[in-house]
């Protein structure tokens, strides 16, 4: 999963905030308040000696909000300007005992700031998260799609180290790493270099499936959320694969590894980093790195998860150790497993920081001049849909999410001309998951199930990068649209998206359902050789005025998780009044008009719903692909049921044009333009 910078502009940081809460905890008072006695050295093995913690006031969207508040301080850009914001922590902890599902965080970022002409989406990748959005925003920077992004996380983690405490029984315990986590939130923006001299020199992610067990966070059997950790395997594997990572990015970047300034992994623990700094030394046969260049930000910050380097960048900045014009190398290790490496220049940035930061008050700023609105201005290359996976509706009853997903992912593979090795990007994107399980990616645990170029080291030149968007029923085509970019700026040929729900109260609580179909579906796509099939234009729209009309969160208080779900009586006509006009736009700038429309994909909420589309629109319902009956709801899998449904009714002709909808939580509407 490359990109080449040598083909393309060079991308910067142009702002960095973060925000740390003021609340510290010792590394002896959060042994001190185990429940069982913990004999072990936790501080000298990880060398933390405190950490920041949030909760009291302060949740995961409570850090992301001071972490963005303090980048657009130091940035010459307004909200306005911004025109991708991808929200990418893992703890969805937003209140307490409260892990928020609908709407995503990034809509609700948007509205609290303004970022009225910002197309956002949530994703997960565990600690890889901020890199993975940096990733998606640096391609499509480079496509053209976007001017700037702003890459966003705010990890309250620290509620797993509360719920361990009640739980650990020894040293020995998976849970043990729990007690390393500290709180913290960071924001970045990103923009085009002047020069190649500066910004990302190379990017370089991928996915290690088959170790994607070794370290899960859920919901617990007691209560709460926790995180299990398989220390010793995932450490090991993790610090061979970087360290290989690192050196064969370095010698195909040219990069002498005597000319980089900085070494910034990471930060977990401080025999971890020293372990990795040692195995790198191995691999270049030279003491190249050593405490001097390798950053540890351990011992007052902990293991901050996805802003762990962006909180190292900010400390070292402030400090005077990172300079501009300094040469680094990120290497990047999460549970999943995703590793990579990012080579880095820094341009004046760490100057204007230390600048800004020194001066009392800061100036405001004017709008940037007229911009182009993101994801709607460029008629992308054509992406089709190459093969479908679906499930065959069988008896009601508790199915667990990943085995659904492996199942409809089999069925596409089996129907495709690509092998498993041949997907270079695994996008998952549901909802609602068996155990409420957030951490790794669902992606990841796939690719590890399918065997998806799913070891370290890999027997060829094939690699995959799997990750989750978490967008409600719009993730899917949120999905479609990042690998249409992703296709175009040549960071892979081949993808597949994958979306998988649960009915997690179907168990415990069977009164209270969202009322989606327990199902999973699959599709893969590439670029079509003619240009003539597929996703041509994509449009996505944001009516936050109705933000609070369908919520769900989990309630983590009690042994049983429960999710609260809340929505709007009249939803379905808020849903309605949200879609005509997006149609329309999309139209105009597609230069089509409704009758130019052989079949509308709706989304599948029940035929009710599609027959009050079918009369908003004007159009006849007999163009309206019907998969869904009387229910329940196909959710995030509406798109490829109606797609199968129309391939297997022989509803659609080569040389169709179809109009895809989807609409859910924010509200939020995405439409598409299908060419079969």
């Amino acid at each position: 999963m490359l990109i080449n910078m040598d083909q393309s502009p060079n991308n910067i940081i142009e702002s960095l905030g973060v925000y740390l809460p003021p609340q510290s905890y010792s590394t002896g008072e959060v042994l001190m308040d185990c429940k069982n006695q913990v004999r072990f050295p936790l501080e000298k093995v990880t060398g933390i000696k405190t950490r920041r913690m949030a909760g009291r006031n302060e949740f995961s969207i409570d850090l992301a909000r001071k972490a963005i508040a303090d980048c657009l301080a130091k940035s010459k850009y307004n909200p306005t300007d911004i025109d991708l914001l991808i929200c990418c922590n893992i703890s969805r902890y937003d209140g307490l005992n409260s892990v928020s599902f609908e709407p995503g965080t990034s809509i609700r970022l948007r509205q609290y700031f303004g970022f009225t002409n910002a197309l956002v989406f949530d994703i997960t990748n565990a600690c890889a998260g901020m890199f993975t959005g940096i990733y998606i925003v640096n391609a499509l920077i480079n496509t053209g799609a976007i001017r700037r992004g702003m890459v966003v996380s705010g990890e309250y983690i620290t509620h797993l180290t509360q719920t361990a405490q009640q739980e650990i029984k020894g040293f020995m315990d998976t849970r043990l790493p729990c007690l390393t986590l500290g709180d913290a939130g960071a924001a970045v923006i990103l923009e085009k270099a002047t020069t190649k001299q500066v910004g990302f020199q190379e990017i370089d992610l991928q996915t290690f499936g088959h170790y994607s067990s070794y370290c899960i966070a859920k919901s617990s059997e007691h209560g709460g959320m926790i995180m299990y950790t398989d220390s010793v395997n995932l450490t090991d594997v993790a610090i061979k694969a970087c360290a290989k990572h690192a050196m064969n990015l370095l010698q195909q970047a040219g990069w002498p590894p005597e000319s980089l300034q900085h070494l910034i992994m990471h930060q977990t623990s401080e025999i971890t980093l020293n372990g990795a700094r040692r195995e790198i030394n191995r691999l270049l046969k030279s003491e190249v790195f050593h405490e001097g260049n390798t950053v540890n930000n351990l011992e007052q910050r902990g293991n901050t998860a996805s802003t762990s380097h962006f909180i190292a960048i900010a400390d070292h900045i402030r400090n005077n150790k990172i300079q501009s014009g300094d040469k680094v190398v990120f290497s990047i290790s999460a549970s999943g497993l995703t590793i990579g490496t990012v080579l880095y220049v820094f341009d004046d940035l760490p100057d204007r920081m230390r600048q800004m930061e020194s001066q009392p008050s800061v100036k405001p700023k004017e709008a940037v001049h007229k911009r182009l609105s993101p994801a709607t201005t460029l008629n992308a290359p054509r992406i089709r849909i190459e093969s479908m996976g679906t499930i065959p509706q069988e008896s009601p009853g508790k199915k667990n999410s990943m085995e659904l997903l492996h199942q409809t992912a089999t069925i596409c593979l089996k129907e495709s001309s690509y092998q498993c090795c041949d997907i270079g990007l695994l996008i998952y994107c549901g909802v609602y998951r068996t155990d409420y399980l957030l951490e790794p990616a669902y992606a990841a645990l796939l690719a590890g199930e399918l065997a998806m170029n799913a070891t370290s080291p890999g027997y060829s030149n094939n690699k995959t990068l799997a990750f989750d968007i978490f967008n409600g029923s719009i993730g899917f085509l949120n999905a479609c649209y990042v690998v249409q970019q992703m296709i175009v700026a040549e960071n892979c040929k081949t993808a597949m998206v994958v979306a998988a729900e649960c009915e997690n109260n179907a168990g415990d609580f069977p009164g209270d359902l969202l009322g989606i179909l327990e199902t999973a579906s699959a599709i893969i796509l590439d670029a079509d050789p003619l240009n003539n099939v597929g996703f041509s234009r994509f449009l996505f729209k944001y009516h936050e005025e109705s933000l609070h009309s369908y919520t769900t969160y989990c309630n983590t208080s009690n042994v049983k998780p429960y999710l609260h779900i809340r929505k709007d009586n009249n939803l379905e006509e808020l849903y309605l009044a949200c879609i005509l006009p997006a149609v329309q736009e999309l139209l105009q700038m597609e230069g089509l008009d409704l009758s130019g429309i052989d079949r509308v994909f709706p989304p599948q909420i029940s035929s009710g719903f599609i027959v009050r589309l079918s009369d908003l629109l004007h159009l006849p319902q007999d163009i309206f692909i019907d998969a869904v009956g009387e229910g329940p709801d196909l959710f995030t899998s509406s798109l490829p049921y109606a797609l199968d449904f129309a391939y297997k009714k022989e509803l659609v002709k080569p040389g169709d044009t179809g109009l895809m909808i989807t609409v859910g939580s924010g509200i939020q509407v995405g439409c598409a333009i299908y060419h079969f």
